[in-house]
């Protein structure tokens, strides 16, 4: 449960990629709060510019071509306050693993092939603790079983490819676990694995964000995880964030237009649990390139609402009633 007290604050984030081409704004004016015990949701379509925010945060990106151009990002830690986008790349290495850490979408190529799971979990250990050779090796079999991976002592001895993708995914989450982390980014961390073990992986993220007590920065493209995990929702598009919201009212009443668009491309259920028939809707045309942004609002080329007025200028994100925010000119005709 959210304690309300800022444990991330990203204000105006710019982050581009410099290339021949000109520059590529993929994170455009993006502000969101992670507050220590809940768990912000960014969701929108490939090229929406999520996990670059996410990396951004962790000073991960290739620099160059990337660079963050603008913005402030302070992360609180014990009573101090980093400024994450003028930390020196030592500052960053001692807070990565330890303070803030990162769950990446795919386990088979973020693990090593070539050390077992168990080494890989005590190098997280090793590096960010002061721990002796005898700690490490029973902290790592404690974190392999805190996240419910059976006879974990034997277990640690194996190499990735001997794990199913629920398995590897739980060990991602015990090396990002291993050293009680005050914020975790987990980006797309279920895309690869079937919807079984995917609702076993959230309800486990759930569990361990509540007893840690930690925020929590999910990246997804899928608004049925959201509703599972989240407690606040941020829509991304075009490298902005056009909508923001709680869970349950952003659900209830999306405000702009992409937003809507994208609840009614989800599959439904009918009373009984049955699979509601007929094609789903997709969203027409297509994302943007961050090279060549239009002007006004991004997504008007798309909106089936979008007015001449829409496009001079960009939008502003209002705050409305409810503790929604929407960047949107239109948005009260909308959901009039």
């Amino acid at each position: 449960m959210s304690t309300g007290e800022p444990l991330l604050e990203v204000e105006e984030l710019r982050t581009s990629f410099f290339s021949a081409d000109g520059e590529a704004r993929a994170v455009d004016g993006v502000s969101f709060t992670v507050c220590r015990g809940e768990t912000l949701a960014l969701v929108g379509e490939s090229g929406s510019g999520k996990s670059v925010t996410s990396l951004s945060v962790m000073r991960l990106f290739p620099s160059p071509p990337g660079r963050i151009v603008g913005g402030l990002m302070r992360f609180y830690r014990d009573g101090a306050v980093h400024n994450l986008v003028t930390a020196s790349e030592r500052q960053m290495k001692r807070l990565r693993g330890s303070s803030i850490s990162m769950i990446f979408q795919e386990p088979m190529t973020s693990l090593n092939p070539l050390l077992t799971v168990g080494e890989q979990v005590a190098e997280v250990l090793r590096a960010h603790t002061s721990l002796d050779r005898r700690a490490v090796a029973q902290r790592t079999i404690e974190m392999l079983a805190r996240v419910d991976i059976a006879a974990p002592e034997r277990r640690a001895l194996d190499y990735p490819h001997r794990l199913s993708g629920g398995m590897r995914q739980r060990v991602m989450i015990a090396m990002a676990l291993a050293c009680n982390p005050k914020l975790l980014i987990a980006d797309e961390p279920t895309t690869a694995l079937d919807v079984t073990i995917q609702g076993q992986v959230l309800e486990l993220m759930r569990g361990l964000r509540d007893e840690f007590g930690m925020g929590m920065l999910f990246i997804t493209h899928n608004l049925g995880v959201v509703a599972q995990i989240a407690d606040r929702v941020a829509v991304m598009y075009a490298g902005r964030i056009v909508e923001e919201g709680g869970v349950a009212a952003l659900f209830a009443r999306p405000r702009h237009p992409y937003t809507r668009a994208l609840l009614r491309s989800l599959p439904r259920l009918e009373r009984g649990g049955a699979l509601r028939r007929g094609k789903l809707e997709a969203i027409a045309g297509q994302m943007p390139s961050p090279l060549d942004l239009p002007p006004g609002c991004a997504f008007a080329p798309r909106c089936t609402f979008a007015a001449p007025r829409c496009t001079p200028a960009m939008p502003p994100l209002e705050r409305i009633p409810g503790g929604q925010a929407v960047r949107c000119i239109r948005w009260r005709e909308i959901a009039a």
